[in-house]
């Protein structure tokens, strides 16, 4: 057969019509999870591949459907097959949170906003700090991609209410952590509130051999020798919740860092939990497929079960899935 560029074009033309017809398709899908929901996406990788085990920016983020609400949440890495395989069709998000521009909390949000535009008539509010946007959380193309005018992008505020829809409201909460501009939040939704820690310490204090800081004016890192007085306000913040997102990094506070004035222990952990309202807490980030196998991040989600009395749930590789009807 002699190829001319005639026939090129008209291969071209079906291959278009038959790709813009799968993506109004994948548009028009529905969710593989019924009802309403959260979805927890877990990591990249399987155990299989060596160095799953210690590559440590791999989180997806998570996804809460209620009602009319699609909200997607830090969608990190690989954000696309971490739906897919676990039942959540991306194209559907109406509302997008970015709680600060670490590659394992915005690495896909650029991709979530092309999924989204794959609708008939998309529309996708965008909640981010004023840091995160400077620091290119989002590229400003996708920020405009659904909705020229950018009325869609929020600039979280601490303690400010966002009305999202008729039943549904997020109060953002300025988080301590390495990079300004950090927020996590809980959303009001009917009569459930679900907290989001983000990635955040609960110390206000460090000690040092002779001295205790403030966690916000570390001088000198290889001074620090402990941790001193917990953010109680920040406590009560997140134990005020129904359902409770918790980043855990960890389970002892590092010496000679400020590794853990910026992301969480166990302790904290119990301190979050004990007496709050909390009826169940989600684990993520903790690392489910380490050199330790999965065995050892089961039993660190026993012990604060076993301290606490709650239910406690570690997200694992292949994420985990709870519904909200």
């Amino acid at each position: 057969m002699i190829l001319n560029f005639e026939y090129l074009k008209k291969r071209e033309e079906s291959e278009k019509e038959l790709s813009n017809k799968l993506r109004k398709d994948f548009a028009e899908s529905e969710h593989g999870i019924k009802g309403n929901f959260i979805a927890v996406l877990g990591r990249q990788f399987d155990n299989e591949y060596k160095f799953n085990k210690c590559i440590k920016p791999l989180w997806a983020g998570f996804y809460i459907k209620y009602n009319d609400l699609e909200l997607m949440v830090d969608p990190g890495v690989n954000v696309l097959e971490r739906t897919q395989k676990i039942g959540v069709n991306v194209s559907k998000t109406n509302t997008l949170f970015i709680s600060h521009s670490h590659t394992d909390h915005k690495n896909d949000a650029n991709v979530v906003s092309e999924m989204v535009a794959y609708q008939d008539n998309p529309s996708l509010k965008i909640l981010m700090s004023k840091k995160s946007l400077e620091e290119g959380a989002m590229t400003n193309y996708h920020i405009q991609l659904n909705d020229k005018e950018k009325n869609n992008l929020i600039s979280l505020e601490d303690d400010v209410d966002i009305k999202i829809n008729a039943e549904a409201s997020i109060k953002p909460i300025e988080v301590m952590h390495s990079i300004a501009g950090s927020f996590g939040f809980i959303l009001s939704v009917g009569d459930i509130k679900i907290g989001y820690t983000a990635d955040t310490g609960f110390y206000k204090t460090y000690k040092t051999i002779s001295k205790e800081f403030e966690s916000n004016n570390v001088i000198n890192k290889k001074d620090i020798e402990g941790p001193g007085e917990l953010n109680h306000q920040l406590i009560k913040f997140f134990g005020d919740v129904d359902i409770l997102i918790f980043n855990l990094h960890g389970v002892d506070f590092r010496k000679h860092t400020a590794h853990n004035l910026y992301h969480t222990t166990v302790e904290s952990a119990v301190e979050v939990l004990k007496d709050s309202r909390i009826k169940t807490c989600i684990f993520d980030h903790f690392n489910s497929t380490g050199c330790l196998g999965e065995e050892f991040s089961k039993e660190v989600n026993a012990y604060i079960k076993q301290e606490t009395n709650k239910d406690t749930r570690m997200v694992g590789l292949d994420g985990l899935v709870i519904g909200l009807d």
